[in-house]
């Protein structure tokens, strides 16, 4: 059963209200009285053109039961004030009680960087966080709950979150101007590989957090020339995923979740608290954190046993999982960094061969990341 509705917001709304000079909507829309107007909007039927894209689409939405509870109203706004504001309106407008068309949970997400002031940062930071955004709602969720209503906000925003939603099998609504009734947009083919992604794990969980140095960063397959972009930042280079790329990570982020009991090695069989955390660099107790980390882990039914073979209380390094370097399948290298420390350890597992090696590092980098 759906019960989530992502919205992505443009400023419609405002510039309807704009329109009324003399109407009490429009002073509480100078004053910024964002419940104020919230009010008087409800005091209007929901069709009503002058409550905008997002409360004329949610209506349409509600009124066709492409939902089946009115659980959870995500609104995606732009890092802009009318953005902002905006999402302050429509916040207010869907947790009143006197709304027909209220949902339990209500939350506004300002989407960083989705600005027109900066047309870079748009693409290069705004369409990243809003995958970011959506991806993130479907692994906390799951797809299956989950409707996108890409009615409002920018052109590119709109036609991105399309794609995001295709990709992520979410099924999509948009709101044409005149309609009166949303449409939800035909699935297209997308041709994406698993199996690169697997290949690469490590690398797109790094890239996801940024690499810097002071080289452009050195494609490992030519099928990563539209995933990367490559920014300058003084005198580091910054390679990081692009806007396809992110679509690309969050996709199969979440189709390995979906189908990862087929791909991980066998359980050991072994319960987890009889599973063995050696420290062998004799830091038991020093890093902080570090024991419940590793607790944790051994939670995950493949893993065997764990052992610490770095300690350095004088760095900081990303969280991050990897190949083992001694090139064994059953071993994966982890790092934990807190406090300003980081330990090295290696994760004995039961995987067989390097596909189920892959299969443990991309869900340990899902488990210890999300």
């Amino acid at each position: 059963m759906r019960d989530t509705l992502i919205c992505t917001v443009g400023t419609s709304l405002m510039n309807n209200v704009k329109g009324e000079r003399d109407s009490s909507l429009y002073s509480m829309l100078m004053a910024q009285n964002a419940k104020g107007v919230a009010l008087e909007l409800l005091k209007r039927p929901p069709e009503d053109r002058l409550g905008g894209a997002e409360i004329n689409s949610i209506h349409s939405i509600v009124k066709n039961k492409r939902l089946g509870r009115l659980e959870n109203l995500i609104f995606l706004v732009s890092d802009t004030p009318n953005g902002e504001f905006t999402g302050r309106i429509l916040n207010h407008f869907y947790e009143n009680p006197r709304n027909q068309e209220r949902f339990v949970s209500v939350s506004v997400k300002p989407i960083k960087g989705l600005t027109d002031r900066d047309v870079n940062l748009f693409r290069n930071e705004g369409l990243r966080n809003l995958v970011r955004l959506i991806g993130e709602e479907a692994r906390l969720k799951g797809s299956e709950r989950i409707v996108i209503n890409a009615t409002g906000g920018y052109k590119a925003q709109i036609s991105f979150a399309g794609m995001i939603g295709q990709a992520l099998e979410i099924p999509v609504c948009y709101l044409f101007e005149g309609f009166s009734e949303v449409i939800e947009l035909p699935p297209q083919p997308v041709s994406l590989d698993l199996t690169f992604w697997l290949d690469h794990v490590e690398l797109f969980f790094d890239l996801d957090e940024g690499l810097e140095s002071d080289q452009p960063f050195s494609l490992p397959d030519e099928r990563f020339a539209t995933l990367v972009d490559n920014v300058q930042v003084g005198e580091q280079q910054l390679a990081e995923l692009s806007p396809t790329g992110q679509l690309f990570h969050e996709t199969f982020r979440n189709r390995f979740i979906k189908c990862s009991s087929l791909m991980l090695p066998p359980d050991s069989g072994i319960p987890p608290e009889s599973k063995k955390i050696r420290y062998e660099d004799d830091n038991r107790g020093k890093h902080k954190g570090l024991e419940n980390f590793l607790n944790k882990l051994r939670q995950r039914p493949y893993i065997k046993e764990i052992y610490t073979h770095y300690y350095n209380p004088s760095l900081n390094a990303p969280i991050r999982f990897r190949k083992s370097a001694k090139g064994i399948v059953d071993q994966v290298e982890g790092i934990f960094s807190n406090a300003g420390a980081t330990t090295k350890f290696d994760i004995v597992t039961t995987a067989l061969n390097k596909r189920q090696q892959q299969a443990c590092i991309a869900d340990l980098c899902n488990a210890s990341i999300s």
